[in-house]
């Protein structure tokens, strides 16, 4: 029986221990995007957008079985965007997030 590869989204992939994870996603296989503000660092994976932006959010977590967030410190807080997009789409099947 083939394993299905997950869909991932990760926000903060840009950064330090984000880019990481996206790398260790794409050699597991995974389909990976990453979710970073606009002006980041550019890489081919990219969905940029601000978190603020709920409609932009739930549009792409559906299309996504994984969330992992890997956001610094002072933007913690701000996961609680991502989760109440994650609510309202109702398929995700992991959310890992940071704690800061």
């Amino acid at each position: 029986m083939a394993r299905e590869e997950s869909k991932i989204l990760i926000f903060g992939g840009t950064g330090y221990i984000g880019s990481y994870m996206v790398k260790a996603s794409i050699k597991l296989g995974h389909p990976t995007y990453v979710y970073s503000r606009p002006n980041s660092t550019k890489i081919d994976l990219l969905n940029e957008g601000e978190l603020e932006e709920h409609e932009k959010l739930v549009s792409l977590l559906e299309e996504i079985d994984v969330v992992i967030s890997a956001l610094a410190y002072p933007q913690v807080r701000d996961q609680l965007k991502v989760i109440e997009a994650i609510k309202v789409t109702g398929n995700i099947k992991v959310c890992l997030h940071s704690e800061g």
